[in-house]
């Protein structure tokens, strides 16, 4: 529908008029014009064309926008997906927002390049601008449910986000906890006793297993009890609830362990009955605010709850994990994902050979 509004300038005083044309399915269009009767030519104009072609030489079951995408897969896809879900949904109401009023048929890879390149360009909710990896993963979000409305619902013949070039990301970091036999007043023993004197009930808990298995946010919390094989000792994560789409069975050891047995016996379907998230899904939110607040009261600086799984893994590599060890353990498909622990393991080993030196190194020298 078109819109026409009349705007005076305030040094000139001259008369001009604005026109905003906005249609289902197309960018709105905006136009200024010297005459009204210019104005309104140009909008009929303009409305008639887009209305004509806008079902031209369509596919019935292409007349969908991506704001209809994005309902369907959040209703319908989503709710499986309990590791992702918040993050998802996040992307993808921004997506919405963006190019929602958008037709399929005319989500190009270029339209959707430019949003990328928005994403790149304004800030995010801490205010500060968005890194190529977040950028990315909003990418990602929008390739999967433009996925499921080619394969699953025959919406699209192709999917236009896969033209899209992704900025190149930077190398993993490896953010881990010091440890008490390494540092006096260690990081680990701070967290887990800031863990441990949080009012959440959970949060000690989640830190723990967090530490002794490597396993991610999302796992956990999504983690039922019908997963559980304690009689193998440890639990399953379904294909569902993983990064990698993989079935992984996950061992429990010492205090995981214990853990474990003990919340076994609480009601509720999940290992942690938390708040409920704020969205469709019934998986409970992870307690946020309760695990920044432990964070800060233990001096901790730049450590998010998912470095607990570079703190398993360097912990792994540092006892001497093989990389095939690291791999399994962390549920990667390739080395290359662990390979960015590999410097530890060596660290590891050369400390082993300074001890085997401070042992022998002074006899063979004397005998020399």
């Amino acid at each position: 529908m078109a819109t026409i509004s009349r705007r005076q300038s305030k040094k000139t005083g001259e008369v001009h008029y604005r026109v905003q044309i906005r249609l289902d399915g197309h960018p709105p269009q905006t136009r200024t014009f010297e005459r009204k009767t210019d104005a309104k030519d140009w909008a009929r104009a303009v409305e008639a064309d887009l209305k004509a072609r806008r079902h031209q030489g369509l596919p019935a079951l292409e007349r969908h926008t991506l704001a209809e995408l994005v309902d369907r897969y959040v209703e319908e896809v989503l709710p499986g997906k309990p590791a992702v879900v918040a993050l998802y949904g996040r992307h993808l109401a921004w997506w919405r927002k963006e190019l929602g009023a958008i037709y399929l048929s005319d989500l190009s890879s270029d339209r959707i390049e430019g949003a990328y390149r928005q994403i790149l360009r304004e800030p995010g909710s801490t205010g500060r601008k968005r890194t190529p990896s977040t950028a990315n993963r909003y990418l990602i979000s929008l390739s999967a449910c433009l996925a499921f409305g080619r394969k699953k619902l025959k919406w699209m013949s192709l999917n236009p986000a896969s033209g899209v070039e992704r900025e190149r990301e930077p190398r993993g970091r490896v953010r881990f906890l010091s440890r008490p036999v390494d540092v006096e007043d260690s990081e680990l023993e701070r967290l887990l006793n800031a863990c441990k004197a949080s009012r959440n009930p959970d949060l000690y808990d989640l830190a723990v297993l967090g530490i002794w298995t490597g396993c991610r946010e999302g796992e956990l919390m999504a983690l039922a009890k019908s997963q559980l094989r304690l009689t193998e000792g440890g639990f399953m994560l379904s294909a569902e609830d993983t990064k990698g789409k993989r079935e992984r069975f996950v061992a429990l050891v010492g205090p995981a362990l214990e853990i474990v047995e003990r919340r076994v016996k609480n009601p509720g379907e999940y290992l942690f009955e938390g708040l409920v998230r704020k969205n469709s899904t019934k998986i409970p939110a992870f307690p946020r605010r309760a695990w920044n607040t432990a964070v800060r009261t233990a001096g901790i600086t730049n450590f998010k709850f998912h470095d607990l799984r570079h703190t398993h893994a360097s912990y792994l590599a540092m006892a001497g994990g093989t990389e095939r060890e690291l791999m399994e353990s962390l549920g990667h498909r390739t080395a290359s994902m662990v390979n960015r622990y590999a410097h530890l393991a060596h660290e590891h080993k050369r400390a082993v050979a300074t001890r085997f030196d401070a042992t022998v190194g002074g006899w063979s020298r004397a005998g020399g």
